[in-house]
């Protein structure tokens, strides 16, 4: 196609190219760089032409950060549930949950708490994938309660202790407080008291 004759995108077409946009910005720079003129600059138009598409940047980053997180939630389920023991599967979550590849997107979770406290769009869309977490670990504890592999414990709350632990440790994470290693045996050793298994690593 010759220069200057670019085929210009459609409604749907650009709609999508600015939540790429929004993606992209949101795990390079963070939730609070999401605004109308990085949003342009990414896309190559003019901030009117984004605000024709997204006239709220509070909802955007609302739905920026949902579709991050679900789809992280999602990757992370599969992944706990390729094995058929709950064990294995409980072994695979925090496997999964403490990849360093992900270490991005727990950066967007730690903006997401901040900026809640006042855009309450994203303080729900938190809620909400809070959930997701919640859900995926309490149907993991309580199969493996049922394969009596766990201890009788309220899966309830031990899904609530895993995810603060994950949650604390991702914000240590931002200050390099304490090593990978230590971060992340605090979680297994504190889940092996509370189920009773063994998930870290035994010594040689």
């Amino acid at each position: 196609m010759a220069a200057g004759t670019a085929r210009r995108r459609n409604a749907t077409e650009r709609a999508s190219e600015i939540r790429d946009a929004a993606a992209t910005i949101a795990l390079t720079r963070g939730l609070a760089a999401i605004s109308l003129r990085n949003l342009a600059a990414h896309c190559g138009v003019t901030s009117p032409l984004i605000a024709h598409y997204e006239p709220n940047m509070e909802t955007l980053v609302a739905t920026t950060f949902s579709a991050i997180a679900e789809k992280e939630i999602g990757e992370v389920a599969r992944h706990a549930h390729t094995p058929t023991e709950p064990l294995d599967q409980i072994r695979a979550l925090i496997e999964a949950i403490a990849d360093p590849a992900r270490d991005n997107v727990g950066e967007v979770w730690t903006d997401a708490w901040s900026l809640g406290r006042r855009n309450e769009s994203l303080a729900e869309a938190a809620r909400q994938s809070m959930d997701s977490w919640h859900a995926l670990a309490i149907g993991i504890i309580r199969a493996g309660q049922d394969a009596g592999q766990f201890a009788p414990v309220n899966p309830e709350r031990a899904a609530l202790v895993l995810f603060a632990l994950v949650d604390a440790t991702s914000a240590y994470q931002l200050v390099n407080f304490r090593s990978r290693e230590t971060r992340e045996a605090l979680v297994r050793e504190t889940l092996d008291d509370m189920l009773d298994v063994q998930l870290a690593p035994k010594s040689s």
